[in-house]
């Protein structure tokens, strides 16, 4: 496996860790990697994992230095009874989800850094039975030159 992929299940591992049983504010649902023939969001809040751009840097010898866009697409509805604003619930989910990923910023030792980079709402519509969050994570890691499945 490489380290790019250990990446992304160590991910999809510490983000199904959010539970009110675990101690956060929130259950999360679903965590899914990204899918090319469609993720389910059927069971919410959920987390959808999609790998970005990433940046190579062959330094220092024999390593590579990869700078790794990840971007986590977080999906929830809201009953329409629930008195809450929309971007409460979703400031609770985004708390839940920072807190999870920076217990461990090195992904169980395969990677430098996480950075949370940003974050921006969903473009919704009123009435729109969806709303949600990207949150772009920046991991910093290395690998051999010759061989990406050996970390550096």
């Amino acid at each position: 496996m490489t380290v790019r992929e250990s990446i992304l299940e160590n991910l999809k591992i510490t983000l199904e860790t959010v539970s009110i049983a675990n101690g956060y504010h929130n259950d999360i649902a679903s965590v899914q990697r990204w899918r090319q023939s469609g993720n389910s969001l059927v069971a919410v809040p959920c987390i959808v994992i999609n790998a970005g751009p990433e940046e190579k840097e062959p330094v220092p010898d024999p390593f590579t230095t990869c700078k790794f866009t990840v971007y986590l697409d977080v999906w929830m509805r809201q009953d329409a009874a629930d008195p809450q604003a929309t971007d409460t619930l979703l400031n609770s989910l985004l708390g839940d989800i920072e807190k999870a990923l920076m217990l461990d910023y090195t992904r169980s030792g395969v990677a430098k850094d996480t950075n949370i980079k940003s974050n921006v709402l969903f473009e919704t519509l009123e009435g729109q039975p969806q709303a949600g969050i990207i949150i772009e994570l920046e991991i910093i890691y290395q690998h051999k030159q010759n061989d990406p499945e050996i970390s550096g």
